[in-house]
């Protein structure tokens, strides 16, 4: 928290992307994705339907990419531009702020577009208990990264 590199993470975080947009309520909205993610999985789950299960998974993967916008805006980042762009600003917090790279959101991130995102949504490849196992993945990275807000 010494040093010139966290006064240049104080200066950007008062910063916000968006009128209205702030890392709270961009947060808040990662929450609510992934509450919707957990009930559509629930339903295809019962009424087996895979459909149902691989929006649940994209939902998931939404929710994901919402709580890291809503980091990156706490510090100042501004919204990402596409994905890489994402992962570019990602990897530059870590390298700034010890808590992301000790937490290993990148990696957790990463892993989350690999299985929920191609495997669960464009492939099809989850069973509903695989889904709902990177869902509560999902949730405490949510967890994590509120608690760097």
């Amino acid at each position: 928290m010494r040093g010139s590199r966290w006064k240049g993470l104080r200066a950007r975080s008062c910063n916000r992307w968006q009128a209205g947009m702030d890392a709270f309520s961009v947060l808040r909205e990662a929450k609510e994705i992934l509450a919707r993610a957990f009930q559509e999985l629930a339903e295809g789950a019962r009424n087996g339907d895979q459909l149902k299960v691989r929006d649940a998974c994209e939902k998931g993967w939404l929710a994901t990419v919402k709580a890291v916008d809503a980091l990156l805006a706490r510090y100042g980042y501004g919204e990402a531009a596409t994905h890489a762009d994402r992962r570019r600003k990602l990897r530059d917090l870590a390298g700034k702020l010890a808590a992301v790279s000790k937490l290993g959101i990148y990696d957790r991130v990463e892993a989350r577009r690999s299985v929920l995102h191609s495997d669960g949504f464009y492939s099809g490849a989850l069973a509903p208990e695989e889904a709902e196992e990177e869902l509560k993945k999902v949730e405490k990275l949510i967890e994590d990264i509120e608690s760097l807000l």
